[in-house]
């Protein structure tokens, strides 16, 4: 999805210049077919790796859905804010869709976060949040990849500027899906570092300090910050000059 996406970008920039057209739009259609195929796909393992989740870290998946009550149908939200204190999420979900995504079954009872102890469950709402934007993300995703599709399809794909703008951006979505995901699996797993057998509290090394800590997160945040830079240098002089004409004698 990251590769399809930039490829968008690209070709939306060039459309929407009015640069290197023939060669955009063949771009467009490799990308756009493939976004569309991928992004189901992804729909097809985020669904199944939640099912995986649900048998083997039931405290993640219970806090993503801010489901509380203990072996009880689980409702699905579109998005909310999650009243940690009074146990209430303020949003719009749909009752039961939680459980039968799970099990096939809109009444099974899927294990709640008051069946944990108080010291085992991850800051639901943070995580509520980061998962449900990484999942309004894909859908955004799937969205614009159709929409891309049939307008391949009646090729209109340089007729709707607005779509192109917002594919100019759409390589940074796959990117932010990918990180909010990766907040979602790792604060959703506290307070483990090894699910049910270590907590992070214990991980701890005794002969690392505080200092030594910050300085490598300093050092290693440079690094990539450079790499970052020297990155986005690159590719947008690459964009700007245009795909290279082969010789064809």
């Amino acid at each position: 999805m990251t590769g399809g996406f930039f490829m968008l970008s690209i070709a939306a920039y060039y459309l929407l210049k009015k640069v290197h057209v023939e060669h955009a739009k063949k771009m467009f259609k490799v990308a756009i077919i493939f976004t569309a195929v991928v992004s189901l796909l992804e729909l097809a393992s985020g669904h199944s790796n939640s099912q995986m989740i649900a048998k083997h870290q039931p405290a993640k998946l219970a806090a993503a859905e801010a489901h509380y009550d203990s072996l009880s149908k689980a409702t699905l939200y579109l998005f909310g804010w999650v009243d940690e204190k009074e146990q209430k999420v303020y949003g719009i979900g749909i009752p039961g869709m939680l459980s039968f995504l799970i099990s096939g079954d809109f009444n099974y009872p899927v294990k709640g976060l008051n069946a944990f102890k108080k010291d085992e469950i991850p800051p639901v709402n943070f995580v509520f949040q980061s998962y449900h934007i990484m999942v309004a993300l894909g859908m955004l995703m799937i969205a614009l990849s159709l929409f891309g599709v049939y307008l391949l399809w009646k090729n209109k794909i340089d007729a709707y500027p607005w779509f192109l703008k917002i594919l100019l951006i759409s390589f940074i979505f796959p990117q932010l899906a990918n990180q909010f995901g990766w907040i979602t699996a790792e604060v959703g797993r506290q307070p483990w570092v090894v699910y049910g057998l270590m907590k992070t509290k214990d991980a701890f090394s005794p002969i690392l300090d505080a200092g030594q800590v910050l300085f490598s997160i300093i050092l290693f945040s440079s690094i990539y910050l450079l790499l970052l830079a020297l990155f986005v240098f690159v590719v947008v002089k690459k964009v700007k000059a245009g795909p290279v004409e082969l010789n064809k004698n």
